[in-house]
């Protein structure tokens, strides 16, 4: 419960949401990770470019290592398409972020901490979401 409510709040008030990516619960390395477009700041060019491309938020794909929570999870975009470099998105989704490196990580940080600083450096960031038009 106390879980549970922790993950509203955070949704409530930074806009960033995560749950198991199987309901079931069998699965506990594949998490869903949503930045919702309304808690990322409307005039940096990440809201921008969410808002030309009418995406309600940008969901991601948390993958658990075995070594977690001494190495850091493996994080990538599933949606919207956002071109290759643009906010720190690579081919395949794959986000380069250095506190998504062994160097960069704390295993002190929560799912949710982690979504926050996604968030953050995304929206500090430059590029286009393809089908947004242009910059």
């Amino acid at each position: 419960r106390k879980v549970e409510e922790e993950r509203q709040q955070m949704l409530d008030s930074q806009g960033v949401d995560i749950r198991l990516s199987d309901e079931s619960g069998d699965d506990l390395r594949a998490w869903t990770l949503r930045v919702l477009a309304s808690g990322v700041d409307a005039q940096s060019e990440l809201g921008r470019q969410l808002k030309a491309a009418g995406a309600e938020a940008i969901e991601f794909e948390v993958w658990i290592p075995n070594a977690f929570p001494t190495e850091p999870p493996r994080v990538r975009v599933l949606a919207p398409e956002f071109l290759p470099g643009s906010f720190f998105v690579q081919q395949h989704g794959a986000l380069c972020l250095e506190i998504l490196t062994n160097q960069g990580w704390s295993p002190a940080m929560s799912f949710l901490q982690l979504g926050v600083q996604v968030k953050s450096m995304m929206s500090a960031g430059q590029g286009r979401i393809a089908g947004a038009g242009p910059m």
